[in-house]
This record gives structure tokens, sequence and C-alpha cells, in this order.
């Protein structure tokens, strides 16, 4: 009887052991659960069921981090500011980006940014894969917006990192 409740502590373990599972959602509809391994050169290394899978960030519409027992956790790369993405492999967000738009202008424009080892952003570069819009206005307001954004430090880290943010207004 004892064996049979070690056994079945053991296995009630690994059941509801907690991982760390991203869902990585490409522009064209496609979604699946897996874990990043890497962001080098916007490329993204994907783990999908045991195989590496490599997209470029221009094809990635969404990437969510999350625990697999306890639904979404409190890391995303949707921040909770409406109609903001942004995709930085290991990185948590710690300070939103300031969007302010005062036209009637629509558009997404995604910016690719590249931040220093402490999450600062040292690089932006509005208007890359996936923008829908040519206004400079618009532009603009989204490269001020990704200058903005603060990212969580690591000692891990690189010296210099390289994603994307996606601001729609």
């Amino acid at each position: 009887m004892k064996n049979i409740l070690s056994i079945a502590f053991l296995f009630s373990l690994s059941v509801f052991q907690v991982q760390a599972q991203h869902q990585l959602v490409l522009k064209n509809g496609e979604s699946m659960s897996g874990e990043i391994r890497s962001l080098n050169d916007g490329v993204i290394k994907f783990m999908y069921k045991g195989k590496e899978m490599s997209y470029k960030t221009s094809e990635i519409s969404n990437i969510s981090f999350g625990l697999t027992d306890k639904g979404p956790s409190s890391v995303s790369s949707t921040s909770t500011t409406k109609g903001v993405s942004f995709v930085m492999a290991g990185r948590k967000l710690i300070r939103e980006p300031k969007i302010d738009n005062l036209t009637m202008e629509k558009g997404i424009v995604v910016v690719e940014i590249t931040i220093d080892k402490y999450g600062n952003v040292v690089k932006a570069v509005p208007g890359i894969e996936g923008t829908t819009t040519t206004s400079n206005y618009l532009l603009t307001k989204a490269k001020q917006a990704a200058e903005s954004v603060k990212f969580d430090t690591s000692p891990v880290m690189p010296q210099s990192q390289t994603g994307a943010i996606t601001i729609t207004f």
C-alpha cells in the first residue's frame, strides 16, 4: 500500500509540475505551444513537439508566455497597454510604452528594437516588415513609444539583444 501511495504521489507531481510554456502565433494564423530557446539576429528558435524550429521575427504575430498548469502567467508578450505586443526572448516588460495618437490615423507599426543588458532601448527602427502604414506621424509615434519602454535586467543576458514591438494605432 505504501508503494502504491508513493507511486501515486510521484505521478501527481509529474502531472502538476509547473513548466514554462510559450504560445507562438504566426502571421499566417498558425498557433503552437512550445518553448522559446533563443533569439539571435531576428530569428527565434522554438522547440515544438521535440523539434527545434526557426522563425524570423517578421513571421510572428504574437508570443504569450505562461505556465502549463495555471494558465497565463503575469509574464506576457502582450503588454497591458491595448494594441501593444513585443518579442524579446527571456525578458519581461517592466515599463509600458507611452503612446499618444492625436489623429484619427489607423495602422500597425512594427519597430525593431535593440536593448542593452540593463533593459534600456538603445536603438529603435520603425516600419519593418509587418507594418501596415506609411504615415510618418504614426511611424514617429511608434518609435517614440518603443524608446520609452524598459525591460528587466538580467546578468545572464547578452550585451545587446534585438527584438520587436508591434503597436496598433
